[in-house]
C-alpha cells in the first residue's frame, strides 16, 4: 500500500525543466521568447533577462529596445561606473599634456 502510494506521488510530481543555457551580450530574441525563457527564473536570477526601451539620440518619438541578462546590465554599470571615476579622478588631477 505505501509502495503504491510513494509511486502515485512520483508520478504526479511536477518534472523539473532543464535550465535555460546561459546567454551573454546583448539579446536578439523576440519578445515571446524573452518570456518564455524567463518563464523558469527568478526575477533576481543572473541569466533572467530585462528589456529597457532607450530614446533614440535626435528623434522625440523613437526608441530602441535593449535585453541583456541581470549579470551583462551589472557588468555594464559596473563598468560605466568605473569609467566615470576615471575621468572624475583625471580631473581632479588636472589635464596635462605631460609637461
Amino acid at each position: 500500500m505505501f509502495a503504491a502510494l510513494v509511486a502515485l506521488t512520483l508520478a504526479n510530481a511536477p518534472t523539473a525543466e532543464a535550465p535555460p543555457k546561459l546567454v551573454s551580450g546583448p539579446i536578439t530574441m523576440k519578445m515571446s521568447e524573452v518570456r518564455a525563457y524567463n518563464r523558469t527564473l527568478a526575477r533576481d536570477h543572473p541569466n533572467y533577462i530585462r528589456c529597457k526601451r532607450i530614446d533614440e539620440i535626435g528623434s522625440l518619438v523613437k526608441k530602441r529596445t535593449d535585453c541583456r541578462t541581470n549579470q551583462e546590465w551589472a557588468r555594464v554599470e559596473n563598468l560605466s561606473n568605473q569609467e566615470a571615476r576615471e575621468a572624475v579622478e583625471g580631473l581632479q588631477k588636472g589635464w596635462s599634456n605631460g609637461n
